[in-house]
Protein backbone atom coordinates (compact mmCIF):
# COMPACT_ATOMS: atom_id res chain seq x y z
CA UNK A 1 0.00 0.00 0.00
CA UNK A 2 1.54 2.93 -1.09
CA UNK A 3 1.60 5.79 1.75
CA UNK A 4 0.07 9.76 1.49
CA UNK A 5 3.54 11.87 1.12
CA UNK A 6 1.72 15.38 0.81
CA UNK A 7 -1.84 16.54 2.22
CA UNK A 8 -2.89 19.83 2.34
CA UNK A 9 -6.30 21.83 1.70
CA UNK A 10 -7.03 24.34 -1.01
CA UNK A 11 -8.27 27.39 -0.85
CA UNK A 12 -9.17 30.34 -2.14
CA UNK A 13 -8.67 28.72 -5.93
CA UNK A 14 -8.70 31.25 -8.95
CA UNK A 15 -8.25 29.30 -12.38
CA UNK A 16 -7.07 31.18 -15.49
CA UNK A 17 -6.93 28.97 -19.11
CA UNK A 18 -5.42 29.88 -22.01
CA UNK A 19 -5.49 28.69 -25.81
CA UNK A 20 -1.64 27.99 -26.75
CA UNK A 21 -0.32 26.79 -30.03
CA UNK A 22 0.50 22.83 -29.81
CA UNK A 23 3.90 23.28 -30.71
CA UNK A 24 5.14 25.52 -27.78
CA UNK A 25 4.46 22.43 -25.37
CA UNK A 26 5.95 19.70 -27.30
CA UNK A 27 9.52 20.18 -25.77
CA UNK A 28 7.80 19.57 -22.40
CA UNK A 29 6.13 16.70 -22.76
CA UNK A 30 6.99 13.51 -20.68
CA UNK A 31 8.09 10.80 -22.09
CA UNK A 32 5.32 8.59 -23.34
CA UNK A 33 2.59 11.55 -23.31
CA UNK A 34 0.87 13.41 -25.72
CA UNK A 35 -0.97 16.89 -25.25
CA UNK A 36 -4.78 16.10 -24.09
CA UNK A 37 -6.61 18.71 -26.57
CA UNK A 38 -9.70 20.11 -25.74
CA UNK A 39 -11.84 20.90 -28.95
CA UNK A 40 -8.81 20.67 -30.88
CA UNK A 41 -6.54 23.22 -28.79
CA UNK A 42 -3.92 22.98 -26.30
CA UNK A 43 -4.54 24.67 -23.05
CA UNK A 44 -2.08 25.74 -20.16
CA UNK A 45 -3.91 26.89 -17.06
CA UNK A 46 -2.64 29.57 -14.23
CA UNK A 47 -3.71 28.05 -10.73
CA UNK A 48 -3.46 30.23 -7.91
CA UNK A 49 -4.15 28.95 -4.56
CA UNK A 50 -3.40 28.93 -0.43
CA UNK A 51 -2.48 26.03 0.83
CA UNK A 52 -3.46 25.12 4.25
CA UNK A 53 -2.86 22.64 6.85
CA UNK A 54 -0.49 21.41 4.84
CA UNK A 55 1.45 17.38 6.51
CA UNK A 56 4.13 15.55 4.97
CA UNK A 57 3.42 11.49 5.44
CA UNK A 58 0.38 13.11 8.01
CA UNK A 59 3.27 15.12 10.28
CA UNK A 60 2.30 19.31 10.36
CA UNK A 61 5.03 21.13 9.29
CA UNK A 62 5.31 24.00 11.70
CA UNK A 63 5.04 27.45 10.47
CA UNK A 64 5.23 26.59 6.81
CA UNK A 65 1.85 24.72 7.19
CA UNK A 66 -0.03 27.53 5.23
CA UNK A 67 1.21 29.37 1.87
CA UNK A 68 0.67 30.81 -1.54
CA UNK A 69 0.70 28.11 -4.48
CA UNK A 70 1.44 29.65 -8.07
CA UNK A 71 1.01 26.52 -10.60
CA UNK A 72 1.19 27.08 -14.38
CA UNK A 73 0.24 23.80 -15.92
CA UNK A 74 -1.02 21.69 -18.70
CA UNK A 75 -2.93 18.93 -20.21
CA UNK A 76 -1.39 15.38 -21.24
CA UNK A 77 -2.51 12.00 -21.79
CA UNK A 78 -1.32 8.56 -22.54
CA UNK A 79 -2.04 4.76 -23.20
CA UNK A 80 -1.84 2.28 -20.89
CA UNK A 81 -2.87 -1.32 -22.59
CA UNK A 82 -7.05 -0.28 -23.54
CA UNK A 83 -6.88 2.72 -20.62
CA UNK A 84 -6.34 6.07 -21.50
CA UNK A 85 -4.81 8.41 -18.56
CA UNK A 86 -4.95 11.69 -18.57
CA UNK A 87 -2.99 13.90 -16.02
CA UNK A 88 -1.78 17.88 -15.97
CA UNK A 89 2.01 18.47 -16.95
CA UNK A 90 3.43 20.79 -14.59
CA UNK A 91 6.06 23.62 -15.32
Amino acid sequence: MMKTFLKANWENIIMANYAIPSDILQPYLPKGCELDLFEGNAYISLVGFMFKETKLFKIPIPLLGTFEEINLRFYVKRQDGNEIKKGGGYK
